[in-house]
C-alpha cells in the first residue's frame, strides 16, 4: 500500500496528532451535486420517452367497434393535417387529434388526398392515414342545385364522379320535378337507377308535409326559375295560378328555354352547351313545343326543372288574396307585378327590363 507521509515543523502549538498519513483510498472524492442531477434527468427522460411511446401507441389504436359500423367522410380539398385530424376525432374514428398530426406531420404520410372515404372506428390510425394518403377514395360527393333540370344533373354527375350521363338521363326519365337538390354522397360504381331512387326518396320525405299534386310540381318548377328570392315565390305561384284559373296563357320564359334546351340536346345527345340562356322576343311564337306557354294554355306537361322546397311550399300555399296577373323583374333586379296589362307596359317603360 502507497501513503503519504506529511511532516509539519515542530511546533509547540501542534500536538502529536497533527502528524497525518492518506491513503489512496482518502484521495477518493464523492460524487459531485452534478452528476446526481444528470442522472436524476436521464432517468426521467427515459421514463417520459417510455410514457410518450406507450401513449402514441395507445392512442393510434382503433376506438373500437365492428367492422360494419362505418361512415362516410369528405375531407375537402385544401385541407389542412389539424382539420383532417380535428374531423376525424368529431366523428369518432381516432383517439387523438394530436396523435394524428404527430403521425402525419413526421412520416412519409404527409400528403393526404382529397375525397369521400369510407371509414370506420374498426380501423387503427396508421390505417385511416394510409387510405387518406393514398386516395383510396370509397365513395363520391354532389350537391345539386335548386332548379336543375335532369340533364344538367347527368352532366355535373358525369363532370364530378365516373357515372355515364346517358345512363342517368336513361332512368330519370319521366321524374323531372322530383330528383330532389340535396347534397348526397354515394359509393363508388353506383347504379344510376339507384341514385335516382334515392333522390325521388329523399323528395318523398321532404315534401311529406306539403303532399303537392303533380300540376302544383308543375308550378313549383316555374316559379323556381322566376324567383330571385324567397319573398317572391308564394306571389310568383298566385300569379301563376290566377292566369290558369282565368284562362289566361301562362306565358311564362323558362318553359320555352326548357324546350330549346330539349331540342338541343335531342339533335345529337350532347350535353356540351350552357342551359337556360336568354330567349329571344321571335322565341315567343317560333318555338313549336307543348311546353311553349305562349301558345298552349295551362301548366306545361311535366316541370321544367327540379325545385327546391320552398318553390314547392309556394305552389302549395301561393300568397293569398294577391290578386296580379303580371311580373317583371326590372333592371335593379326588383320585382314588379301589375293587375293590368297596360300597368305592367307602363311598369316596364318607367323601371326596365332586368338584362335588357
Amino acid at each position: 500500500m502507497n501513503a503519504d507521509v506529511n511532516f509539519y515543523k515542530k511546533d509547540s502549538s501542534k500536538s502529536g496528532s497533527d502528524f497525518a498519513i492518506h491513503t489512496d483510498k482518502d484521495k477518493k472524492k464523492k460524487p459531485s451535486s452534478f452528476n446526481k442531477v444528470a442522472v436524476v434527468v436521464i432517468g426521467l427522460l427515459v421514463v417520459l420517452t417510455l410514457f410518450l411511446s406507450a401513449w402514441l401507441n395507445f392512442t393510434k389504436r382503433s376506438v373500437g367497434g365492428s367492422d360494419s359500423s362505418f361512415q362516410y367522410v369528405e375531407i375537402d380539398k385544401g385541407s389542412s393535417t389539424k382539420q383532417i385530424a380535428a374531423k376525424l376525432k368529431q366523428a369518432g374514428l381516432i383517439r387523438s387529434d394530436f396523435t394524428f398530426w404527430f403521425v402525419v406531420r413526421f412520416s412519409m404520410s404527409r400528403n393526404l388526398q382529397a375525397g369521400n372515404y369510407k371509414l370506420s372506428p374498426a380501423m387503427s390510425m396508421d390505417k385511416i392515414i394510409y387510405k387518406l394518403h393514398n386516395g383510396e377514395v370509397d365513395a363520391f360527393s354532389i350537391t345539386i342545385p335548386e332548379g336543375y333540370r335532369t340533364l344538367q344533373v347527368a352532366k355535373l354527375l358525369g363532370q364530378q364522379s365516373q357515372i355515364n350521363p346517358s345512363d342517368f338521363i336513361q332512368a330519370a326519365a319521366g321524374k323531372e320535378g322530383t330528383i330532389f337538390p340535396d347534397t348526397y354522397t354515394f359509393p363508388v360504381n353506383t347504379e344510376p337507377s339507384k341514385i335516382v331512387m334515392q333522390m325521388q326518396e329523399n323528395f318523398d320525405k321532404k315534401t311529406s308535409s306539403l303532399k303537392p299534386s303533380p300540376e302544383q310540381i308543375i308550378l313549383a318548377s316555374i316559379v323556381e326559375r322566376e324567383a330571385i328570392s324567397d319573398g317572391e315565390r308564394p306571389k310568383i305561384a298566385a300569379v301563376y295560378k290566377n292566369r290558369s284559373d282565368a284562362g289566361m296563357l301562362l306565358q311564362a320564359d323558362p318553359t320555352i328555354r326548357y324546350a330549346l334546351d330539349t331540342q338541343a340536346y335531342l339533335s345529337d345527345k350532347s350535353l356540351d352547351f350552357e342551359f337556360w340562356q336568354p330567349i329571344t322576343r321571335e322565341q315567343y311564337q317560333s318555338v313549336s313545343s307543348s311546353f311553349n306557354t305562349y301558345k298552349q294554355k295551362g301548366y306545361p306537361p311535366a316541370s321544367i326543372c327540379n325545385p327546391g322546397l320552398k318553390s314547392i311550399a309556394a305552389a302549395v300555399n301561393p300568397e293569398k288574396n294577391f290578386d296580379y296577373f303580371y311580373f317583371f323583374h326590372d333592371k335593379d333586379r326588383q320585382i314588379r307585378f301589375s293587375k293590368t296589362y297596360q300597368e305592367h307596359l307602363e311598369n316596364i317603360n318607367k323601371f326596365g327590363v332586368a338584362g335588357s
